[in-house]
């Protein structure tokens, strides 16, 4: 994956891992971050793949495309999230 060390991924699956390394402002040295695949969203409009992925210790979010690299477009990314989790509400108070 391009942005960790995998990267012989072809498209990144459910449970799939993804290290990200960030920088914090003032911070010398770069800190990785796991984020694990927890959804595959398929775009109809435009045929997309992307990967909703979760970092437990960072308790963050984050959209990748099928490849596993961080999405450019945040408002995009910021969508595709929005609808993850609404249909993750919608599943959970159907239960």
């Amino acid at each position: 994956m391009h942005n960790g060390a995998h990267h012989t991924a072809q498209h990144v699956e459910l449970g799939d891992r993804i290290v990200v390394a960030a920088t914090a402002p003032g911070a010398s040295a770069a800190r990785e971050f796991e984020f694990e695949v927890v959804g595959l969203i398929a775009d109809e409009a435009d045929a997309g793949r992307f990967a909703v992925c979760y970092c437990e210790s960072a308790d963050e979010f984050m959209v990748a495309d099928a490849f596993g690299a961080l999405l450019d477009d945040e408002t995009l990314a910021q969508a595709i999230l929005n609808d993850f989790l609404a249909h993750d509400t919608d599943l959970q108070e159907g239960d």
